[in-house]
């Protein structure tokens, strides 16, 4: 199956399985996401468990409340980056300026009263970059970054 998730509960990945599984060049994409979280919002990452369906991912939590999940893959990764209504609405008036990736999601992903839940797939080594700075974009949507002092 391709873009199989680590789904054994008894083998918690480290960083460097996690990078070895998603494999080159996804796995500069993925460093770089996870970059841009951990220094722009200042948090630290935790790993976590998500059952036989979800498997092992990397929450980025500000505040108590998620900003975005990454699922690490055999050979891809995937963002789950949850809007609320607001912040979809924002997204959509800036449509035209993401990626083709981000553009499907935004259109396709059912919507809830409250917001989406967008799960996005890299899996493109062309588009890999496009797809973290939309990614990156979305975050910055979602919540603005605290100030620097």
């Amino acid at each position: 199956m391709a873009h199989e998730r680590l789904i054994v509960k008894d083998a918690s990945p480290s960083d460097a399985d996690m990078i070895d599984v998603i494999g080159a060049p996804l796995a500069d994409a993925w460093t770089e996401l996870r970059r841009f979280l951990v220094e722009t919002y200042e948090i630290e990452p935790l790993l976590q468990y998500g059952g036989k369906r979800y498997g092992w991912n990397v929450q980025h939590r500000k505040g108590g409340r998620p900003l975005c999940e990454m699922y690490p893959e055999h050979g891809s990764f995937t963002a789950m980056v949850v809007l609320g209504k607001k912040e979809l609405d924002q997204a959509i008036e800036r449509l035209e300026t993401f990626g083709l990736l981000v553009r499907q999601r935004l259109v396709d992903t059912p919507r809830h009263p409250d917001g989406c839940w967008l799960y996005i797939q890299v899996t493109d080594p062309q588009t890999c970059q496009q797809d973290v700075q939309d990614i990156e974009q979305l975050i910055l949507i979602k919540r603005k970054p605290p100030r620097r002092k």
